[in-house]
Order: structure tokens, then sequence, then C-alpha cells
């Protein structure tokens, strides 16, 4: 009984530790809140995260630049919970483009669920119940892959915050989609978007 007790304390203490791993940047820094990075992309040909306006409407696609443009534009992180001064990984928190665009909406993400995609129009909301402007950011691959890639899934429940707004799993880490002119990131992808982290100087 004692041995079931330890290997249960010993299971909740590694899972409670794995919960709070910051997300590290290439320098090895933690993500700040409210800091602005580039979300690069691993693979190449390809550049960093950007916003795209399929048929010039509006809310705008977040897409992945064109090779040329390595960065993309500056995002920025918000834990969902208030006590959390960095990005830690599986947390939720909100995910923006904090330059201004043309369009009415906000720059704060989310998931257009009908179209599978994720484009702008989120909401920082924490009511009780999922919506789909909660992300999480998660290693890639296993403990003995590359310390600072990372894949961005979404998750319509609170994960990380005193109490969860509802128990519904997130959906899977986002991918690249080839929509016409534009590869945009979406849920219905069969690789996740592997991307590293890079602070804006």
């Amino acid at each position: 009984m004692e041995f079931l007790l330890l290997l249960v304390s010993s299971l909740l203490l590694t899972a409670r530790a794995a919960a709070s791993n910051p997300v590290l940047d290439v320098d090895g820094n933690e993500l700040r809140r409210g800091h602005l990075y580039y979300a690069r992309s691993v693979m190449r040909p390809g550049g960093g995260l950007t916003l795209a306006a399929p048929n010039d409407s509006c809310p705008l696609n977040v897409a992945q630049a064109p090779f040329d443009d390595y960065s993309g534009r500056p995002l920025a992180f918000f834990p969902e919970n208030a006590d959390d001064d960095t990005v830690q990984e599986g947390s939720t928190l909100y995910i923006m483009f904090p330059e201004r665009t043309a369009c009415p909406q906000s720059t704060r993400w989310t998931l257009d669920r009908e179209a599978g995609f994720v484009t702008t129009g989120g909401t920082t909301s924490s009511a009780i119940g999922p919506h789909y402007s909660r992300f999480a950011i998660r290693k890639a691959g296993d403990a003995s892959s590359q310390p600072d890639y990372y894949q961005v899934e979404v998750c319509p429940c609170s994960a990380g915050v005193q109490r969860a707004s509802c128990r519904m799993g997130c959906l899977g880490s986002l991918g690249l989609i080839k929509a016409g002119e534009n590869v945009l990131l979406g849920t219905n992808s069969e690789r996740p978007h592997t991307i590293m982290f890079a602070k804006v100087k």
C-alpha cells in the first residue's frame, strides 16, 4: 500500500513538473507575457507565421509567409492564468499579432471551426465553457528532440488555471494547409507545423 501511494505521488509530481515547463526561445530564454516573438518554421522552404487575406476579405487567416520572409510577423502571447508572466507548456493562452491591420476584427487568433483554419477575431474571455480562442504550446517530438522546437494546439477548455472552464480535450496540433495561393494554419493537416520562437530585437 505504501509503495502504491509513493508511486501515485511520484506520478503526480512528475505530471505537475512537466506541466510547468516554460516554453523557450532559440536563445534558451523563457517566453514572456506580452513580449514580441517570431514563430519561424523549422521546415524549409517556408517563412514564419503571418496574415493572409484570401479573396481580399476579413477576417484574416494565419498563414505561412513566403520562403524569403524567414521571420514573418511578430506575435505576442498572453497566458490565461493571470499569475503567469511566462508561457508554460500545455497551459492555455491567447495569441495575437500586435500590428494593426485594415480589418475591423481583433488580431487575436481563433479557430474557424467550419473552415478549420485559424483566423483573426478572437477573444480573451475566460468564461466557463469552451471557446476557440484558447491555444497551448507543446514541445515537438519526444524528450530527445531539439529542445526549442514546438507545436501549437487548439484547446477550447482552460488548462493551467485554478479552475478549468470545461473538460473538453485539446484538438491536436495545428498544421499547414494549401488553400489557393496561400498556405494556411489549420486543424485538417496530416502533419503538425513545427516552429521555433525568436525574440524580436
